[in-house]
């Protein structure tokens, strides 16, 4: 008699296809024939896969690759008490600084490291792994780079020169030797993990909405996977090895429309956007100069010629900041609402001749603004104080740890990646002593503005960086600042009320950013059908919970209540000094942000939509509406208060990175301001953009399911602990759910 004895399935090695942006509707549009074979009829395919948050490569990635929630929140940031910048997609610098030994990873991944949060990756020994280029990269890749130079300069002159006149195609030519090296490393039993990034098809979503073209980069991709599947099948492995395909977001791109591009390093700029000296991570490309396409800067100041009180003192005093790369969405950090106001007063009583009775009242005044911040900045130079005197016995013992490593290593430390740990531990070393230098810096800024006493404001006492901090912004605002934001000094400059007393109202121009935003719009619409306005509505977060604001009328809450939400219609939000917000309540109806209670695809009653919901009832009620899952990721991209692991000072850095307002674009616009991709894009919770690609093959031994679809919907991090899952490496600590459908009886 045969017992019958369970199977047991087995994983021993993943391979992950990593596809930037590319949009399940198109595979499912267009039958590949290798991926149609592979994941088809061998493998399991997510119908129903979402980005957690915004559909942006960076904090896409990071989720992807860590299965931890956000700590990356775009494709730049910076911090807001020292504007240093934390630029994710940019790789140049990485491979010039780790030519002289001061750098070894990407920045994402060295912030990463900082917060103790691991890759995916880290879970295998060096000689066990394979990783090609990709944001969150860990150490370079000199070799590949060396041979990929090679096939460059091998070929004829004149396909060169061609080539040079149009840009030359690296890009293609890193692509060709990735995967050479990946195909070797498959033959190797000893790798168990390896990964092989392209952005090719992003590139070319975003150039242009030609179907051809697009079609071309998914036969790419195709190929990709047929060459892959088909060295896997020859390898020792093959039984035990699961192939992955997968992508970060998808591509709102359409053919026949345009993405339309809207400016807003133009309008902040401009007097009715409040005139700003404005921050990014790269010179626009508004004329044809070379240092447009200078790759080593992260921090570039378009200064507006109409500023108020700042003129010629942009890279000083910059006071907007916003990544280049804005796709649909722009995170928009404004220089502190206080700061502003203290500037102008320092340079009203400094520098203007004021009348001796205006004079002695705007003294007065000042001091009544700068109590209003006294106690809570007070407060925040204490604790900062405290998290540096941390700082500083954390970076003795470093330097002490550094100090003890070898100056040469042996081939079998290197052969370990003893070597780069050391070079990892060093280069921490100096990213928190420059911690340490700027925050000192700031902090003893403040105090100078503290401590000063009427006495103090003779012409000539001190300069205004002596004061108002340089190259920051300070704590974050309010709603009430960016309801009530001051740009300048009003048109008669400071003026007195009839009883003598200061005029708050007549001696500061104010903008109202949310009355300002939402009557944006263009005259020369080019499309039929297109809407004039580029914005569709601004995220806030604030103590009630995240504010959305569409117009006065039609308006939102997205609440927390332990591990529920609910969305909340409201209107009239007016903030109040002290942080908190006064609003009307509305009744479900149309018109409201994100479009639920008129949207026909959405998988729940209207009454439902009144009630707390978890994450998950959320997403399974709304992922296949135009919204998708909005609800869950924009309380990931803005909500701070669910419970952290992290330090305090992790905390406080993480806090200073968030901006002030996350703008959306309406559909087929984008803020590309370095050049308006009119193709496509993604960066919002548009379906067609968070809608992402995840298929699943494997031997025989794997228990991969063949031909099968997975309807239920699953988000970002879900993938790390079911890969580890399948490899018998489960991590219960990890908080997204594993998809269960995928396993195989254990």
């Amino acid at each position: 008699m045969l017992a019958i004895l369970p199977v047991w399935a087995e994983v021993q090695r993943v391979v992950v296809l990593k596809i930037d942006g590319l949009p399940p509707r198109l595979l499912q549009r267009h039958k590949l024939p290798w991926i149609e074979r592979v994941f088809g009829e061998n493998g399991t395919q997510l119908d129903n896969f979402y980005v957690r948050g915004l559909s942006l490569s960076a904090p896409s990635w990071s989720m992807l690759d860590t299965g931890r929630p956000l700590e990356i929140h775009g494709n730049v940031e910076y911090d807001r008490y020292t504007l240093r910048p934390y630029d994710y997609l940019n790789f140049v610098p990485l491979y010039f600084s780790a030519a002289t030994s001061s750098r070894i990873d990407m920045r994402g991944v060295e912030l990463l490291d900082e917060i103790g949060v691991p890759l995916l990756l880290d879970r295998f020994p060096a000689s066990q792994r394979h990783q090609t280029f990709q944001l969150l990269q860990r150490g370079v890749r000199w070799e590949t780079l060396k041979s990929s130079l090679k096939r460059l300069v091998a070929k004829a002159p004149t396909q060169l020169l061609d080539e040079w006149v149009v840009g030359i195609s690296i890009t293609d030519t890193l692509d060709k030797q990735y995967e050479h090296e990946l195909l070797l490393k498959l033959q190797d039993p000893n790798i168990r993990y390896l990964d092989y990034f392209t952005g090719a098809y992003d590139h070319v979503g975003h150039l242009t909405n030609d179907m051809v073209s697009q079609n071309r980069s998914l036969e790419e991709i195709d190929a990709l996977v047929g060459r892959v599947w088909s060295t896997i099948q020859k390898t020792p492995l093959a039984s035990t090895t699961a192939l992955v395909l997968i992508s970060d977001h998808g591509m709102n791109t359409e053919a026949g429309v345009i993405s339309q591009g809207y400016n807003l390093v133009d309008w902040f700029s401009s007097k009715s956007g409040g005139a700003h000296h404005v921050l990014t991570n790269r010179h626009p490309l508004s004329e044809f100069k070379v240092k447009g396409l200078d790759p080593f800067v992260s921090a570039v100041v378009t200064p507006s010629a109409q500023s108020a009180y700042l003129a010629g003192q942009g890279e000083t005093y910059p006071t907007v900041m916003l990544d280049l790369d804005g796709n649909e969405r722009a995170n928009i950090g404004l220089r502190n609402n206080t700061f502003n106001t203290l500037h102008i007063f320092l340079d009203q009583l400094l520098n203007k001749k004021l009348p001796p009775a205006t004079r002695t009242v705007a003294i007065d005044a000042f001091f009544e603004e700068l109590a209003k911040v006294r106690v809570a900045w007070t407060r925040d130079l204490e604790d900062l104080n405290l998290q540096l005197a941390e700082l500083s016995a954390r970076i003795e013992a470093a330097k002490a740890s550094v100090a003890r490593h070898p100056k040469k290593w042996t081939k079998a430390q290197i052969a370990q990646g003893i070597d780069k740990t050391a070079r990892r531990e060093a280069r921490q070393l100096t990213l928190m002593i420059e911690d340490n230098r700027d925050y000192s810096t700031y902090m003893e800024t403040i105090q100078r503005l503290l401590q000063l006493t009427p006495a103090d404001f003779d012409p000539g006492r001190f300069k205004l960086t002596d004061l108002i901090p340089a190259r920051s912004l300070g704590p974050s605002n309010s709603v009430w600042d960016l309801q009530n934001y001051v740009t300048g000094p009003g048109q008669e400059g400071f003026v007195l009320t009839p009883e003598g007393n200061f005029d708050w109202n007549r001696s500061f121009t104010r903008v109202n950013y949310f009355d300002a935003l939402r009557i944006l719009a263009v005259r020369n619409n080019v499309q039929p059908g297109g809407g004039a306005q580029p914005i569709d509505f601004v995220a806030v977060n604030t103590r009630e919970g995240i504010w959305l604001y569409g117009n006065n009328d039609h308006q939102a809450l997205i609440e927390r209540n332990g591990h529920k939400l609910r969305y909340t219609p409201i209107a009239n939000v007016t903030g109040n000094p002290d942080g908190s917000l006064q609003y009307e309540r509305r009744e479900w109806a149309p018109g409201f942000p994100l479009a639920y209670f008129e949207d026909p695809d959405l998988a729940a009653s209207q009454d439902w939509l009144k009630d707390w919901h978890t994450e998950q009832e959320w997403l399974t009620a709304t992922h296949r509406t135009k919204y998708s899952n909005a609800i869950v990721g924009l309380a990931a991209q803005l909500d701070d208060s669910v419970a952290s692991t992290r330090t305090p000072y992790q905390q406080r850095k993480h806090d200073l990175r968030r901006a002030d307002m996350l703008i959306l674009a309406t559909d087929h616009w984008n803020f590309n301001v370095r050049g308006f991709n009119p193709g496509g894009n993604h960066g919002s919770f548009f379906r067609d953009s968070t809608h992402s690609v995840l298929m699943f093959a494997g031997g025989n031994q794997t228990g991969i399911p063949q031909g099968a679809h997975i309807a239920e919907p699953y988000d970002s991090l879900s993938f790390v602990p079911t890969i580890l899952t399948l490899m018998d490496r489960p991590e219960p600590d990890l908080p997204g759910p594993v998809i269960k459908p995928l396993l195989p009886a254990r």
